[in-house]
């Protein structure tokens, strides 16, 4: 298994890749199928209240996670629509280079 200095998750070169904007990036629209602030606790499939990405702010502050999760197969759930290839990347660039607005 591949580690590098940055511990276990995707190494991101933020000097040579496309980093996209919040408001740009396509993968949030899975996310947010459970992790959104407009969902009841019970509409959530368990995803903690507070770990949203449906809002710049939550998203910002959960992205590390975000990317942790998705990096060890953690995240989506099971039976959740899966993340593309391109989908994973966007999270993976947007949290480790500056979350750009």
């Amino acid at each position: 298994q591949h580690h590098d200095e940055h511990g276990d998750g995707p190494h991101v070169d933020c000097a040579t890749v496309t980093t996209p904007k919040f408001a740009e990036m396509t993968a949030w629209t899975k996310c947010t199928a459970c992790h959104s602030s407009s969902l009841a606790e019970g509409s959530r499939s368990a995803a903690p209240l507070g770990i949203d990405f449906d809002t710049y702010a939550a998203a910002k502050a959960n992205a590390q996670t975000a990317m942790d999760e998705v990096f060890h197969g953690d995240m989506p759930l099971p039976g959740s629509p899966a993340l593309s290839a391109d989908e994973k990347t966007q999270i993976y660039n947007w949290a480790s280079c500056d979350t750009p607005n």
